[in-house]
């Protein structure tokens, strides 16, 4: 079979011929039709921590969409090293394959079951929203972030406000669910103004951070400066493009009522539900993920691309 298969750490896969996987005890064989190009597969591709023990070579992607023997509409993750989602076929743990409704399409499907399924997990779950609550979403111009703003909507919140870093994105945000935006290339001291500025008088209630680094810094170092512990603001940290580490005093978390977590994964069971609802969500058009499909053959170069908002899906 043809895949994309990675030879060397922090390199783009190369599109090429791999031998077909054999389905083991409690496996199931899937015929691909679209898979994702996430963040997580680009880190499990670039970052030893992340490969969990992979050795390559070995075929990216780690979630995806296809068919089974019978013909039914499935996603599915979590595939077994060497082989991953990027391929003709994968093979897949029978209990993580979820059944995908036929009103939503193969590429719409692959796009919404990473950053859909996580935002929802983050705010329902992880934050635990509440209706009329304050968000505010660090990193919002990524696809991620985009999906965030629309599930936020969805679960009630009072007021969203979108943080990015592509201002043309960000000038869009408000079709998505958006009640303000702040761009976040200003100097440290008009963001620190737009944070609290954007904020109203009731502050933020839940913040999710899919940047970290100068953005959080920021916040973080204005937030002591107008509101006292008068409400707990929890904090959600999901990623780190915006840089890996930052200085946290500790009147940051103490004089604000900031609590600070990454989150947890749920149980697989909880996933599929979730999923379920995503995908009845995607078939009603409330939420939607704008796409840039690829055909397998030029995933080299596609890895390499960078496309601001959208997310990637390969096509076998």
């Amino acid at each position: 079979m043809h895949a994309a298969v990675l030879h060397a750490f922090g390199q783009a896969p190369r599109f090429e011929e791999f031998p077909e996987p054999t389905p083991g005890e409690g496996e199931v064989l899937v015929r691909v039709t679209a898979a994702a190009l996430t963040p997580l597969a680009r880190w499990v591709a670039s970052d030893r921590d992340f490969a969990r023990g992979r050795e390559v070579p070995f075929i990216c992607g780690t979630e995806g969409v296809g068919e089974l023997a019978d013909g039914s509409r499935v996603s599915f993750g979590v595939v077994r090293a060497p082989y991953g989602a990027m391929a003709e076929y994968a093979v897949a743990p029978q209990r993580l394959c979820t059944p995908i409704p036929d009103e939503v399409d193969d590429v719409t499907a692959a796009s919404m079951m990473n950053p859909a399924v996580s935002s929802w997990n983050a705010l329902a779950f992880g934050a635990k929203l509440v209706p009329g609550e304050t968000l505010l979403v660090l990193g919002a111009t990524g696809v991620a972030g985009q999906v965030a703003i629309q599930v936020a909507r969805l679960l009630g919140a009072g007021r969203v406000v979108a943080a990015g870093r592509d201002e043309r994105v960000l000038a869009r945000l408000a079709e998505n669910g958006a009640d303000a935006v702040i761009p976040l290339g200003q100097s440290d001291v008009d963001l620190a103004e737009a944070f609290r500025r954007a904020a109203g008088e009731e502050g933020y209630q839940v913040v999710l951070d899919y940047l970290w680094g100068r953005p959080a810094q920021v916040l973080l170092d204005a937030l002591p400066r107008r509101f006292m512990v008068s409400r707990e603001v929890r904090y959600l940290q999901l990623g780190n493009s915006a840089g890996s580490t930052i200085s946290l005093h500790a009147n940051a978390l103490r004089r604000t009522g900031v609590t600070l977590g990454a989150g947890s994964p749920p149980p697989i069971t909880q996933l599929q539900e979730l999923y379920a609802q995503v995908m009845t969500h995607a078939a009603n058009g409330n939420l939607r993920v704008d796409r840039d499909p690829v055909a397998l053959a030029d995933v080299e170069s596609a890895w390499q691309r960078v496309v601001s908002g959208r997310r990637t899906v390969v096509i076998p």
